[in-house]
């Protein structure tokens, strides 16, 4: 989503407005800007460093929820996230929702990952199974809100579902629907349909939700610049929500998939997936975020797009 220098004068002009200080843009960029908003790097005349990110003129909900999840985060010590400043919202004729937050250091993991070594990988996936298992122990009971343990939208107006049964079915039904629109084969839409009806049992032993990032993959943690890669935050939580842990566990087992199959299940079993229905739970939600991507693929067609696809078509049929 880039911003014209127009919008960026105007939000860094509000920010100081707010802040009741001078503040500027500096050299600070990311590597890669995400699909949902545009990420500034903004200095203070102290020195402060920020990151200023804009949503979009339809954000607001993505806004809300990033803040909301980063405030409820700031409860768990062990998880390294950024700092909210201040939300706001750039009048206009089509609004402009941001959020200041601290910045952190470090790169993306996506950015050092061909500089390491095999062990160094495997010594990195451990750690981030490990640190997405302690921030998977945030739900509704930290808050003394056991009434309300639904799944689904991390905002109170959001979709809800009272089981995790009820929300993976729907899913289900959504992923599928897309799939065929989008013209892919109605036979592995079968298929995936089978199996998610043949795990039910599985699926619904998850009865607590949990505070899941949704996308936990290198593009979204930063690791320290240089030395060994430990891990040194978390970033854009703007797709959180109380859901099933291990669905959380297998969007990033997918993403790793890719990169080093082996690393992969080394996650897994940092992240601490021992019951035969813990593993098929992991196994049905893997599925279930490829054929996503599947159609996104399919719909956007990316540089390499059908190379994509024969990947995911190979693993989605011999995964159900």
């Amino acid at each position: 989503m880039p911003l014209s220098s127009e919008s960026i004068a105007g939000l860094v002009a509000a920010v100081g407005r707010d802040l009741s200080a001078v503040v500027e843009v500096d050299s600070w960029t990311p590597t890669v800007q995400g699909a949902v908003g545009h990420v500034l790097g903004v200095r203070g005349a102290d020195g402060s460093l920020y990151v200023l990110k804009a949503y979009g003129t339809r954000g607001s909900r993505r806004a809300a929820t990033e803040v909301l999840a980063l405030h409820l985060l700031g409860a768990v010590a062990e998880i390294p996230v950024p700092r909210v400043l201040l939300q706001g919202e750039l009048a206009g004729s089509e609004p402009l929702f941001y959020v200041l937050m601290t910045r952190l250091g470090g790169v993306r993991w996506a950015d050092r990952r061909t500089s390491m070594d095999a062990q160094q990988s495997l010594a990195l996936h451990r750690g981030v199974g490990q640190l997405l298992c302690r921030m998977h122990v945030l739900s509704r009971a930290h808050f003394g809100d056991l009434s309300r343990a639904q799944f689904g939208d991390l905002l109170h107006d959001g979709p809800r579902w009272p089981t995790a049964w009820a929300r993976i079915d729907a899913r289900c039904d959504q992923l599928v629907g897309q799939h065929l629109h989008a013209g892919g084969p109605v036979e592995l839409g079968h298929r995936v349909r089978r199996l998610v009806n043949d795990h039910r049992d599985a699926l619904g032993s998850c009865v607590r939700p949990v505070l899941c990032h949704n996308d936990f993959i290198d593009g979204n943690l930063l690791v320290a610049t240089t030395g060994e890669p430990r891990l040194c935050g978390v970033v854009d939580l703007e797709r959180a929500s109380w859901d099933d842990p291990l669905a959380d566990l297998a969007r990033t087992k997918l993403h790793a998939r890719y990169h080093d199959p082996a690393a992969a299940e080394v996650l897994v079993e940092a992240y601490g997936v021992h019951s035969d229905d813990e593993h098929h739970r992991v196994a049905v939600h893997e599925v279930l975020h490829a054929m996503d991507e599947r159609t996104w693929i399919q719909s956007d067609r990316p540089t390499g797009w059908k190379q994509s696809i024969a990947a995911l078509d190979a693993f989605l049929m011999s995964s159900t």
